[in-house]
């Protein structure tokens, strides 16, 4: 029998092991109908829940039997006794029994990597408290003890000689990392991870060993006892160099004869386990000793190891030792039950329980000499556990907790688990994670599908009851992902977490949860492994990647609810600011393109290495769809940043940016960096908060209960960041840029528009399948992201670009005739995602005295950010003097799909104002009726304010063309003077023949032509007008005067004074492309005589039929209908909707466009056809391919129809789907050209002449206006035959303010006729300008009728101009200024017509180098009367204007952005103007700074007062910018490096508003800016004073800032005191050092003879003041006695005594000490 027993003890020692537990989630027990309430277990023991504890839980015992009641733990349900009294109901009295066991390391094995098993099985990682669950649910049959009854021992003959008893031993003095290569170690629990021994090095001497003694009491050692096992876990914590065959060597051995278990030579870091079974006869009586031994035979350099835990399990004689409670096994007995005598027994009222697959309640009792029982087999044949307590050794449960406020656990798989966004929140900041909760679900959150769960019941649910335990939110995670089938989009952990491992590293502030109670309560939300990473939560779970998590994670480590919701705001404030729905402007949204970089190193190596790291950054950034723009600050020494470079990052990050990335060491800095940064608290970015990506060591440890610079940043709050990403142990350099730079892949294009969890995940999903290393893994998982994972960085769906005012300019400066070419600098912006096609710029130039424009067009390639984009062009200073205005567009007609605006921000019109020296005729204005005989003529120069000159006007009633006038009526006048208005009265003209005075008198009716220029120059510039009496208006009535009208098929003969029929002839190119990529589509384009009419294939790259119609007379095309989009919306070309698919689109297109694939457009086409009159060209063209088969199906008949009546031949059915080009001049089908392409992907080239008609023109006047109101229109024309067959019709067109036709009136031009009152038709107040135009036909004769004049009375507006003849104020001697200077300027503005303006508005502005324009606030003036002037002053400063500038000044200026509309109507505008370019030299004289401590200027190393005032001083010479403001306090750093090493900036006033240092300004006598520092030194050590100072224009304090180390001593001393000079001759003085807080009270030097006689005391009142620190007396002694009387040359003796309330000062030993005996010095007097 007994043979029998010894081989089942071996089986079940053979299958004893530590697996995994078999549930998935943990959650598989609960059933969610059913209340559960949870109880602590913290010991294992038999326990006792009794009625009146359910009662006062809350427990409804009412309502279930007794036979309904279960408790589970450790995840399953545990057998039960219930006391009940039997009538199955809980009443009081009754209560339940149990058997309980505390946490161990049971579930701790599930998070090991792989099949490691844990360090220590017997010590949790988390924690020794475990939750058990009370519930009750319908069955009946409910886990149960069966209540054994038999105590017939005599009828169990065969009875046990032993029991199988286990003795343990558990360390957990010191947590061990497991695998570690060089300082780093994986976040997953890696062999030998976990609590054991302290380590210890083996590798010298012999080694080591140490005896460890496990109780084993009462051996069976008889014959057929069976073996023992002895069971060890132990592990090496290095890795070092040998020569051996390892570089461990590890021995277990057993008992006195030390007995071998293990003998193992290995290498690494591993996990050792010794299983060995042994003779149980090694085993002592009492205790058996285990010598654990590292045997040093390998030649390691080092070989740590340490042991975790021991199990002794032996045959044990039935003897209790005495004890009233045991715990052992038992196998089974051949007879059916286990017989046990015991011996030895101690209880009053026993309790036997036995456990496993048939739990049971074993009746104990004495039996004779014995105390036995008898205990059934198991039904399995399994081993058997028995505990045995006395009934005192109950333990009872005091209270209960429902596990949720309805006490029913959440079941989450009722819930919506599809794309969910997980929250993992602490009870304690609850009502924050609801409010955040309700965000993340609302439209402005994202809409998000949030499951919020309380991190407490998943420890309940997931974590096997045990608080802290990391699998309550991985497996709950992982429930989720499984239980879905779209998958969690993220997992978001609020609330701090502190790392549960005792660990050394640089950055630990003492110990972890498992070893502080305190911290275990501070720890909100734990994380995953050691170092502790929140991507190791949910990674390693599915597939057979281990390195990413499940899904996209990250955590806020607050503390509190008011934090949260803090953090919650500034999210709120982010996502407004990245609304792809909100404005796009570059206010709105330039910040997000912008990128701080900062760069570290200690060395110039590393600091060369960092900088290419982060260039690498900056090119896929900047070169992708995010278009960051980079800002780099590296670092090239130890040094903080200069205030001046500091300020303006702090500035930069005031105005935003997106991301700050950094990349370095750690530092002891404020921001952490090497590169200091001001406090977050200081940034001022409010709602522009970045994404932070720190590569550098432990600055993203937010697992530690000292807050981190990572909780600083993003914690702080309304300003700061909104995320932090860092590594969070040890990280390297190479790794950490692997890790960097792949994540900016993804964050700019791989996974761009992305949140940051999800290009986190992907990072890492990348990165996996490069290099699998410890230290890419480490930084890979311990990289993480203190922040919400759902936040977007630059995240913008579309492109969206910018024109801007600032962003163009022309260079040069300053134009003159010597400059024959200006150039256009274009900065483009995209505010959105990047455009990776080609966008087409097109720029259309004005001239002032030209109604031809210039037409530019340019490809741009792609557009990340900002490019500038500049082109040459000529200057033409014929027609260029005066305002050129640019229209500049870019992408219309759109062909990138924008975020916000396609049209508005793509496009602006831009003034260059040509001012070369120059005079323009004013006033009268061109083609004016004046009402009066005697009129002023006046011009204006180019340039208001104009050299001194002579100017000559001229006047004649013949035009000036050609040669001389020879009019009696010429006359000529010379003006001189200083630039702005010229005058020429009617009595001041000279006769040209005789020079003698000619006074003007007009001549009613005669048209006069009067030009000025400057004298001696024959560049004149030509006006005309008429004199009719009492008549106000415009009015051609001379031939010469209809010369600058405009002529379609018109010739104007000067010579005869006539018009004819001349029909024009202009060369037509049309370009149709196959292609539909970019930018060839663009090319498909018609021209006219090269001009450029339309491009591209409108809005979408589908296929289009094209259609322009060209005028017969003016060979102009027609516009679509196109309605502007800001007020007063104007609408263009109202009859031109033909339901082409391009009406109302964008802009004016020349063509026509019709979708192909869509029959009503194909009907539209067919429609406008239809409607154009004949004569009038039409050209048809279809870019990539005319549709053929389309047609065919959606309209065969009417398509091919149309095209034949209109001529064509070739265009049908059968041809393949190629492009064609098709004109005609419709009503003539012989007229008919059409050119198809001929292959597959080939391309149409058509270039032919198109003729006007030669029996039909047209005659434009002038535009006419602008009027206050319009009188009467009179006209008179002539036949130019007797017999006339002409027609003439008149057209009035009105023009609104834009100058956009609006209106029309078309009457028959008659012989000589009027309309009255032309008011009642076109009111001057909507239709400002209108022009004239006469449509002649004649078909017989082909001769134009003649026009003898036109005219159009109206009111007229008032005219003011800027007018610098009576000099202008600026009040420095030149043009060139020094900074900081203040200018004074001011210059006349004259109403120089006869009717007065209301109040007047005056625009003045810098615009800097920059194009930046700065205004100077100046008040709306008062009415502007007639022949009035207003001079007033206005005064700007030059700070910050370094460069080229120019101040201007627009008078009556354009108002809402517009080129066209003015503050209030008037004639002329380019008189308003006036630009002064004005240089400013930079300020680069840098400023002294002076550092004083206590009005002392010390040494490195010198010993100061521990309460000491420091005075920093800067002076600066500059006498403009005076150091006087507050705000000048920001260009100063005050740095103080501590004993300790940390270094802070001392800021003038605190965070609690308390004045730390006190600012002095400076003022014009004393240019000293001071700084005032009363600070107490409270720590003995060195400190390092580092002090940067800068003017106002930024200059540093030096090449080298002011850097001092000086060292506190607060413990009174002094050094012996030195003479200096010694020997003296003349006097010497005295040097010491004292330290302490203050100075002593009492001082005295004596000076003696060598016989010791004193012969002068010198006491502290002649000594002078004494500091703490280093001192050299202002006394010197003279080597006189106390009389005055010279001493005799030769040696003299000296002592100090000093006394501090009334005690001798501490002597304090210095290199002086080999100088003096028993506190005597020597000196010599040597005269």
């Amino acid at each position: 029998m007994n043979s029998i027993k010894k081989i089942l003890l071996t089986l079940s020692l053979l299958t004893l092991t530590y697996s995994a537990n078999s549930q998935t989630y943990g959650n598989e027990w609960i059933n969610y109908n059913q209340d559960y309430y949870d109880f602590k277990i913290v010991q294992d023991g038999i326990y006792q829940l009794d009625y009146s504890t359910l009662v006062n839980a809350g427990i409804p015992v009412n309502s279930f039997q007794s036979e309904n009641i279960q408790i589970f733990g450790r995840e399953k349900e545990i057998p039960l006794i219930i006391y009940d009294g039997g009538d199955s109901s809980m009443d009081p009295g009754d209560y339940i029994l149990f058997y309980a066991e505390r946490n161990d390391g049971w579930l701790d094995e599930t998070i090991y990597d792989g099949t490691t098993k844990p360090a220590n099985p017997d010590y949790s990682l988390y924690n020794d408290t475990i939750s058990y669950f009370f519930t009750w649910n319908s069955s009946t049959s409910n886990l149960r003890f069966n209540v054994e009854s038999d105590v017939n021992y005599a009828a169990y003959s065969s009875i046990e000689n032993y029991i199988l008893f286990e003795s343990k031993y558990s360390a957990n003095n010191e947590y061990h990392e497991g695998e570690k290569l060089s300082t780093t170690s994986s976040s997953f629990y890696k062999p030998g991870e976990g609590w054991g021994s302290p380590k210890v090095n083996g590798a010298s001497g012999t080694g080591y060993s140490t005896n460890i003694g496990l109780n084993t009491p009462f051996p069976y050692t008889d014959a057929g006892s069976p073996n023992a096992r002895f069971l060890a876990h132990s592990l090496s914590a290095s890795n070092a160099s040998y020569s051996g065959s390892g570089n461990h060597h590890l021995k277990w051995e057993i008992g006195n004869s030390y007995y071998e278990a293990l003998d193992t030579i290995y290498t690494g870091y591993r996990q050792i386990i010794c299983d060995k079974s042994f003779s149980s006869t090694i085993i002592s009586n009492g205790s058996t000793n285990i010598r654990w031994s590292i045997i040093h035979d390998q030649g390691a350099a080092t070989d740590y190891q340490a042991y975790n835990y021991m199990l002794l399990e032996y045959p044990r004689q039935v003897n209790f030792g005495g004890l009233n409670a045991l715990n052992f096994k038992i196998n089974n007995n051949a007879q059916g039950k286990v017989r046990l005598d015991v011996t030895n027994v101690n209880y009053n009222d026993p309790i036997m329980l036995v456990l496993g697959t048939n739990p049971k309640l074993i009746p104990f009792e004495a039996n004779g000499a014995y105390y036995s029982a008898l205990i059934p087999n198991s039904t399995d044949g399994s081993i058997q556990e028995v505990i045995y307590k006395d009934r005192a050794l109950v333990i009872n449960v005091s209270s209960l907790e429902p596990v949720t406020t309805t006490a029913k656990f959440t079941d989450y798989s009722s819930l919506n688990m599809e794309n969910a966004l997980l929250f993992v929140y602490h009870s304690s900041l609850k009502n924050a994670t609801d409010e955040y909760k309700t965000y993340r679900e609302s439209n402005a959150g994202g809409n998000y599908n949030v499951i919020a769960a309380d991190v407490d019941e998943l420890y309940h649910q997931f974590g096997g009851g045990i608080e802290k335990h990391i699998n309550g939110i991985r497996r709950f995670a992982h429930y989720i992902y499984n239980s879905s089938t779209s998958k969690p989009v993220g997992l978001y952990l609020i609330g701090k977490g502190i790392r549960e491992a005792d660990y050394n590293a640089i950055t630990s502030d003492g110990p972890g949860t498992r070893k502080s109670p305190s911290r275990f309560q501070q720890s909100l939300i734990p994380s995953f492994g050691h170092p502790s990473s929140d991507v190791c939560i949910t990674n390693n779970l599915e597939g057979p990647k281990k390195w990413a998590p499940l899904m996209a994670t990250g955590r806020i480590s607050v503390r509190s609810n008011l934090e949260l919701l803090s953090y919650l705001q500034k999210v709120k404030e982010l996502e407004i600011e990245q609304d792809p729905n909100s404005t796009y402007n570059s206010f709105n949204k330039d910040w997000q393109k912008h990128i701080l970089h900062f760069a570290g190193g200690n060395t110039i190596n590393e600091q060369v290495q960092f900088q290419n790291y982060m260039n690498n950054y900056e090119n896929i950034i900047s070169d992708s769809l995010y278009g960051g723009f980079v800002h780099r600050v590296y670092k090239s020494n130890s040094d903080p940043l200069d205030p001046t470079v500091l300020s303006a990052v702090t500035e930069r990050i005031q105005n935003g940016i997106s991301l700050m990335t950094y990349f370095g060491h750690a530092s002891a800095t404020n921001s952490g960096f090497e590169i200091n940064l001001d406090e977050p608290s200081n940034w001022g970015n409010s709602k522009k908060y970045p994404m932070m990506l720190v590569n550098s060591c432990y600055n993203g440890n937010i697992f530690q209960l000292n807050s981190s610079k990572s909780e600083e940043f993003v914690q702080a709050p309304n300003y700061g960041a909104i995320g932090y990403i860092a590594n969070v142990s040890v990280g390297f350099d190479t790794y950490l840029n692997i890790y960097s730079q792949s994540l900016y892949r993804h964050i700019s294009y791989k996974n761009y528009n992305q949140n940051i969890g999800t290009q986190m995940k992907a990072n890492i999903e990348t990165l996996e399948t490069s290099i699998n290393n410890l230290y890419l893994e480490t930084s890979c998982t311990q990289m993480v992201l203190n922040g919400d994972p759902m936040v977007n960085i630059n995240s913008h769906q579309k492109p969206e670009i910018e024109l801007t005012q600032q962003g163009v300019y022309f260079t040069p400066n300053d134009l003159n005739l010597a400059v024959d070419s200006i150039e256009m600098h274009i900065v483009l912006t995209n505010l959105g995602q990047s455009v990776t096609d080609t966008v087409l710029l097109e720029v259309r130039r004005s001239f002032p005295s030209s109604s031809i424009d210039s037409i530019y067009t340019f490809q741009i390639p792609k557009l990340d950010y900002k490019d500038t984009f500049s082109f040459k062009m000529p200057l033409q200073p014929n027609i260029s003097i005066g305002a050129n205005t640019f229209s500049v567009k870019i992408d219309i007609p759109s062909y990138v799909d924008e975020q916000y605006d396609e049209v508005l921000n793509n496009q602006l019109t831009k003034i260059l104002y040509v001012d070369i020296d120059g005079i323009v005729p004013v006033v009268p204005y061109e083609f004016a009726v004046v009402p009066n005989d005697s009129t002023t003529l006046r011009a204006s120069t180019i340039n208001p304010i104009a050299d001194f000159n002579t100017y000559r006007f001229e006047i004649d009633t013949v035009d000036f063309e050609g040669t001389v006038p020879q009019s009696i009526e010429y006359r000529y006048a010379l003006v001189s003077g200083l630039g702005g208005v010229k005058s020429v009265n009617p009595s001041e003209w000279l006769s040209v023949s005789s020079g003698i005075s000619d006074p003007l008198i007009l001549e009613d009716s005669v048209v006069y032509f009067w030009r000025v220029s400057i004298a001696g120059d024959t560049t004149w510039r030509e006006s005309s007008f008429q004199y009719i009496q009492n008549k106000t208006g415009w009015g051609q009535d001379h031939f010469y005067q209809f010369k600058k009208n405009g002529f379609y098929n018109v010739g104007y003969d000067r010579i005869n004074r006539k018009r004819s029929f001349v029909p024009s002839v202009s060369e037509l190119t049309c370009n149709v492309f196959s292609t539909s990529s970019s930018p060839g589509f663009y090319y498909n384009a018609f021209y006219i005589d090269g001009n450029l009419q339309d491009y591209g294939i409108g809005y979408n790259l589908t296929y289009k039929i094209l259609v322009a119609v060209l005028d017969p007379v003016t060979l102009k095309p027609w516009g679509t209908k196109f309605i502007e989009s800001a007020p007063p919306f104007t609408v263009h070309n109202p009859t031109h909707n033909f339901g082409n698919s391009n009406n109302e689109s964008g802009r004016i297109w020349k063509y026509f466009t019709f979708e192909q694939n869509d029959a009503t457009q194909l009907a539209n086409f067919q429609n406008m056809i239809d409607q154009v009159p004949d004569g009038h060209y039409v050209l048809i063209y279809t870019p990539i391919a005319a549709r053929y088969d389309l047609w065919n199906s959606l309209d065969s008949v009417n398509m091919y129809t149309t095209f034949a009546d209109l001529g064509s031949d070739s265009i049908n059915g059968s041809r393949p789907n190629r492009p064609f080009a098709f004109l005609v001049q419709k009503g003539d089908t012989n007229s008919v050209l059409e050119m198809l392409a001929e292959v597959d992907g080939g391309d149409v080239h058509m270039i032919t002449d198109i003729v006007g008609a030669d029996n039909y023109g047209q005659e434009s006047s002038t535009l006419i206006g602008p009027a206050a109101r319009w009188g009467n229109v009179y006209w008179k024309q002539d036949a130019s035959e007797i017999i006339t067959t002409d027609t003439t019709r008149l057209i009035i067109n009105g023009y609104d303010l834009y100058g956009v036709l609006q209106t029309t009136i078309d009457t028959l031009f008659t012989s000589n006729d009027s309309i009255l009152n032309l008011t009642t038709f076109i009111d001057a107040n909507q239709y400002p300008y209108i022009d004239l135009n006469a449509i002649y036909s004649d078909t017989v004769d082909l001769t134009p009728a003649q026009i003898d004049r036109w005219h159009v009375l109206f009111d007229p507006l008032p005219e003011a101009a800027i007018d610098g003849s009576n000099q202008y104020t600026w009040t420095q001697p030149s043009d060139t200024l020094e900074e900081g200077q203040t200018v004074d300027f001011a210059v006349d503005i004259r109403n120089i017509y006869s009717i007065d303006m209301d109040s007047i508005l005056i625009s003045y502005w810098i615009e800097d180098a920059q194009q930046n324009r700065h205004d100077i606030p100046y008040a709306r003036q008062d009415s502007l009367r007639v022949n009035q002037t207003i001079r007033d002053t206005v005064t700007f400063s030059t700070v910050g204007l370094s460069g080229i500038n120019s101040l201007w000044v627009e008078v009556n200026p354009y108002i809402n952005g517009s080129n066209y509309i003015t503050d209030q109507p008037e004639q002329l505008h380019f008189n308003n103007l006036l630009q002064i370019p004005f240089f400013v030299n930079p300020d680069d004289k840098n400023p002294i700074l002076d550092v004083t401590f206590n009005g002392n200027h010390i040494l490195n190393g010198d010993i100061i007062d521990p309460n000491s005032e420091i005075l920093i001083t800067l002076k600066d010479d500059n006498e403009f910018l005076i150091m006087d403001n507050v705000a000048d306090t920001a260009l100063f750093g005050v740095y103080l490096t501590d004993p300790f090493g940390n270094q802070k900036r001392i800021p003038f006033v605190n965070g609690q508003g308390e004045t730390i240092m006190q600012w002095i300004p400076a003022d014009a006598s004393n240019k000293r800016f001071k700084i005032v520092w009363p600070e107490e030194f409270e720590a003995d050590g060195k400190y390092t004073l580092f002090v940067q100072g800068a003017d106002r224009s930024g200059n540093v304090s030096g090449e080298i800032e002011y850097r001092v180390t000086f060292e506190i001593i607060r413990e009174s001393t002094i050094t012996n005191m030195m003479n200096y000079p010694n020997p003296f001759s003349t006097s010497t003085r005295f040097v010491f050092t004292l330290t302490g807080t203050e100075a002593p009270e009492d001082i005295i030097i004596q000076i003696m003879t060598v016989t010791g006689k004193v012969v002068r005391e010198i006491t502290e009142d002649q000594i002078g003041p004494i500091y703490i620190g280093r001192n050299v007396t202002e006394y010197a002694w003279d080597g006189t006695d106390e009389f005055g009387d010279r001493l005799a040359n030769g040696v003299y003796l000296y002592r100090v005594k000093a006394q501090i309330n009334g005690e001798a000062i501490k002597h304090r030993e210095s290199g002086a000490d080999v100088h003096f005996e028993k506190s005597f010095g020597k000196m010599y007097l040597m005269r």
